[in-house]
């Protein structure tokens, strides 16, 4: 018998549940960081607690569901960061806060494969050496000299005009992961396989593959969409085989990960093409050049760095900043030579002030919310005023007036 908990919410934590030994082994095994399995007082009874990992998870005997505390229609929203709203209309997604995540995610996967292949899959040349009896290309002499008693089919290397390249490996191994999903609801499954009767002649690959993203070009540019978001739900997905036949499924989003991302991106698209967003950038902190740092946030105007800043998801446990963060900004500023740095947080109660000087230094903090609980067009217009401040701070990052726009702590 499979238990199916109640959706915990982000942060939170389930009720006591009572499991199997087997069932809890395969729970810890395949949590991770993900999931945290806390020991109550009867040794058969466990209660687990949910981090900024949003999603699902499957183990034999036990499905966890973990749904994230923004609304879904600004998930998705962040899931698709970057994707052009022709492909997909955030105002009208059809999945509602109690509906399964996992079938949501994976219909808008498989809607952006559909619509990205929907006239034909594009074709590339790929290097091969195979035998031949009639010669294809360049025909290997020295393979001939060796073995001439293959004269009959000798060895050719050419290059094949062909519908098995890695984009579409990409789409064809995201369409697979999502069919390895137990709990597909049967309508998004017949849909998946649907597209995936596209990709017949296309090499199957492990997700491993598609780790780095690929060049955008001027044949592949209208896969983009599919692609980013492809490789976003590979990631999210994993596959790990116990003992005997039993295996795990997961489908977890990191939403700390997933709002930088997303900011970074929504502010790049804004921003360009005078300034363009650097994310992770490796920067030195010290003159011998031996600790690097990677800020979120790198606001380039040329090669000029002209702004630094974090975006931080989750909030301290009080509702304020936690220290770290803001060192970790004054850190940034200080080692790249700039005034001021911008920390962009998530919707809270209880929001930090929008602006801190530090002391001996005069390095200015500013904080600025992207609020999560209203509307995806309420989430633009902030999203557009970030990108507006952002502009002024690469103007004149000295000078500049903040206003006050969020309640002091008092």
């Amino acid at each position: 018998m499979t238990i199916e908990l109640a959706p915990i919410p982000e942060h939170g934590r389930s009720g006591p549940v009572r499991l199997s030994r087997e069932t809890r082994a395969a729970l810890v095994a395949a949590a991770g960081e993900r999931l945290v399995i806390h020991a109550t007082a009867d040794p058969d009874v466990v209660t687990i607690g949910a981090t900024s990992w949003v999603g699902a998870l499957a183990v034999p005997g036990l499905v966890v569901r973990v749904m994230p505390k923004v609304s879904v229609t600004n998930f998705f929203a962040m899931l698709g960061a970057g994707v052009s709203p022709d492909a997909f209309d955030h105002e009208h997604v059809t999945w509602s806060d109690t509906d399964e995540l996992i079938d949501g995610v994976a219909y808008f996967a498989i809607r952006l494969i559909d619509s990205a292949t929907m006239r034909g899959l594009v074709h590339g040349y790929v290097p091969r050496e195979e035998r031949m009896r009639t010669i294809r290309g360049r025909l290997l002499v020295e393979e001939f000299a060796r073995r001439p008693w293959s004269a009959a089919e000798p060895q050719c290397r050419f290059d094949d005009f062909t519908a098995d390249i890695v984009e579409n490996q990409l789409f064809r191994c995201t369409l697979q992961a999502m069919l390895s999903w137990p709990q597909l609801a049967p309508h998004i499954r017949r849909e998946a396989l649907r597209v995936l009767g596209r990709f017949d002649g296309v090499a199957d690959t492990t997700a491993t593959k598609h780790a780095a993203p690929l060049p955008i070009t001027r044949l592949n540019e209208h896969y983009e969409d599919a692609m980013r978001l492809s490789r976003l739900v590979l990631q999210a997905m994993s596959l790990s085989h116990e003992a005997g036949d039993q295996q795990a499924n997961s489908l977890m989003v990191d939403m700390d990960d997933l709002f930088q991302r997303w900011i970074a991106q929504e502010l790049d698209l804004r921003l360009a093409p005078e300034m363009r967003i650097e994310r992770d950038e490796d920067v030195w902190l010290d003159e011998g050049r031996a600790v690097t740092m990677a800020p979120d946030l790198v606001v380039r105007r040329g090669s000029e760095v002209v702004l630094v800043g974090d975006a931080k998801y989750s909030m301290g446990a009080d509702g304020y900043m936690a220290s770290r963060d803001y060192l970790e900004l004054i850190a940034y500023t200080t080692a790249m030579g700039l005034p001021t740095g911008l920390l962009i947080h998530c919707n809270s109660d209880r929001a930090p002030e929008s602006e801190i000087v530090i002391r001996n230094a005069g390095t200015r903090i500013l904080c600025r919310p992207i609020r999560l609980d209203g509307s995806y067009a309420a989430v633009c217009r902030s999203l557009d005023s970030l990108a507006d401040l952002v502009r002024e701070l690469a103007e004149a990052p000295a000078e500049f007036e903040v206003p006050t726009l969020i309640r002091s702590r008092r």
